[in-house]
C-alpha cells in the first residue's frame, strides 16, 4: 500500500489485516458473530477504535467501558447513547447535508438562561482552587500525560475552568482506549520539563468556549428541523477544536499520523474542497503523535464531529458548574433550564451490553491474527 503498509486478507477468515511500513497492524475488518462489518483499529499509542455497522446503525467503541450506539430515526434525526464511567447518557442530532456531504449537528437537551451564560463568561471576584484528581484517588490519565497537560491549580474565572474540561474529558477518553494494549506506554520516551500544551493555546480555546457560551445564550428556540435544502455546518465558524475522536491525517511529505482526543488543531481552510475535505492544522498534540504546526486536510465529516462534541462538552461542564455553583464553585444565578423536546433522547436499554460483545468480538479477530489466523 501507498507509504509501505500491507494489506492481508484470509479468505478462510474473511478477515482484511492492515499493517504499517514496520509491520504494525493498524486495522482489522471482517464479520462479526453475527455477520454484520466490525472494524478494530490500533492508533500509534496502542489505542483501540471498534466500528461495528455504518453510519446511523452502528457501535462505536473506545475501550471496555467507553462509546456509543448510534441509531436512525423516521424523522430524520440520529441519536446516540454514549457510555462513559459505567454512566449512560444520550444526544441527539440533525442529519444535513453541504455541498453533497452528509454531516450531523447536535441538538441540545435544553438550554440556559442568559444571565446563567453571562456569568459563566464573567471572572469570578476570588479564584477558585478546582482538584481534577479527584481528591482522594488520582486520576490515572493526568499522571499519563503529564508531559502534555497540567491543569490550572485555581481558576480566575468559569470559561477557563471550562477549558481545562474539556482537555481533561478528551485525554481521559484516549486513556481508558489505550487500555486494551496490554503494555500502554506514556507518550514520548522523557517528560517535558513543561506541558506541551500550553496556557496560550489553552488562552484560543477559552476564547472559542466563551464565543460558544455567548451563542448559546442568544439562542431563543428550538434548532431549526431538517429540511430538503443545504445548511453550512457550523464548524465553518469555529477555528480552534480539541480533538474528541481518533482521526488519520497526511501532512505533506509525512506517512500520515493520527490525531487522538485532547490533541488541538485550527481550521486553516475558509471553504470546503470538492473532495469533502477542508484545510486544518495541528496546534499541539500528545509527543508521538502528529507534530505541532503540520497542516493535512480534514473531512468536514470528521470537523464537525469536533464542533458537535466541543459543544456537548461544555454543555456536561455547565451541569458540573450549575451543580456545584455557591459550593465548590461562587454562587450563580438561577439557571433557567429551558427544554428543547429534539433533544431529549432516552438512553437505549442495552447499550453496556452491546459495547461488552462489541470489545468481545473485537478480542477474537485480534486473538486470530495473533494466532496466525487458525480461529481459537
Amino acid at each position: 500500500m501507498p507509504g509501505g503498509g500491507a494489506e492481508h486478507h484470509d479468505p478462510k477468515t474473511n478477515l482484511t489485516v492492515r499493517t504499517d511500513r514496520g509491520g504494525r497492524v493498524t486495522q482489522l475488518e471482517g464479520p462479526n458473530s453475527r455477520g454484520v462489518t466490525t472494524r478494530v483499529s490500533r492508533m500509534p499509542m496502542g489505542e483501540r477504535v471498534v466500528v461495528t455497522g455504518e453510519r446511523g446503525n452502528r457501535v462505536v467503541s473506545y475501550g471496555p467501558n467507553h462509546g456509543f450506539i448510534e441509531r436512525r430515526t423516521l424523522s430524520g434525526y440520529l441519536t446516540r447513547t454514549h457510555m462513559a464511567g459505567g454512566r449512560l447518557y444520550a444526544h441527539a442530532y440533525f442529519e444535513y447535508r453541504y455541498r453533497g456531504f452528509a454531516y450531523a449537528r447536535y441538538v441540545p437537551a435544553f438550554y440556559y438562561g442568559p444571565r446563567f451564560y453571562a456569568w459563566s463568561a464573567a471572572p469570578w471576584g476570588v479564584p477558585v482552587v478546582y482538584a481534577w484528581s479527584g481528591f482522594a484517588v488520582p486520576a490515572p490519565w493526568l499522571g499519563f500525560y503529564a508531559g502534555y497537560f497540567s491543569p490550572y491549580p485555581a481558576y480566575s474565572s468559569p470559561d477557563l475552568w471550562l477549558t481545562d474540561y474539556l482537555i481533561n474529558e478528551n485525554l481521559k477518553q484516549t486513556y481508558e482506549a489505550s487500555q486494551g494494549d496490554q503494555n500502554p506506554q506514556p507518550p514520548g520516551t522523557a517528560q517535558p520539563a513543561s506541558p506541551v500544551l500550553t496556557a496560550e493555546t489553552k488562552e484560543l480555546i477559552a476564547a472559542e468556549v466563551r464565543r460558544q457560551l455567548a451563542e448559546a445564550a442568544a439562542s431563543t428556540q428550538s434548532p431549526v428541523a431538517p429540511t430538503g435544502s443545504e445548511l453550512a455546518p457550523p464548524t465553518l465558524s469555529q477555528t480552534y477544536f480539541v480533538v474528541a475522536s481518533f482521526v488519520d491525517i497526511v501532512p505533506a511529505g509525512t506517512q500520515g499520523c493520527s490525531l487522538t482526543p485532547g490533541d488541538v488543531i485550527q481550521r486553516t481552510g475558509k471553504t470546503v474542497a470538492p473532495d469533502g475535505n477542508i484545510d486544518m492544522k495541528v496546534v499541539s498534540a500528545k509527543p508521538g503523535g502528529c507534530a505541532a504546526n503540520s497542516e493535512a486536510a480534514i473531512s468536514l465529516s470528521a470537523l464537525q464531529e469536533m464542533h458537535n462534541q466541543f459543544r456537548e462538552q461544555i454543555d456536561g461542564g455547565l451541569t458540573t458548574l450549575a451543580a456545584n455553583e455557591g459550593n465548590r464553585f461562587p454562587a450563580a444565578p438561577p439557571t433557567e433550564a429551558r427544554a428543547v423536546p429534539e433533544g431529549t433522547v432516552t438512553p437505549v436499554a442495552d447499550a453496556a451490553s452491546l459495547l461488552a460483545d462489541q470489545e468481545a468480538s473485537a478480542n477474537k479477530m485480534e486473538d486470530i491474527v495473533r494466532q496466525g489466523g487458525n480461529k481459537p
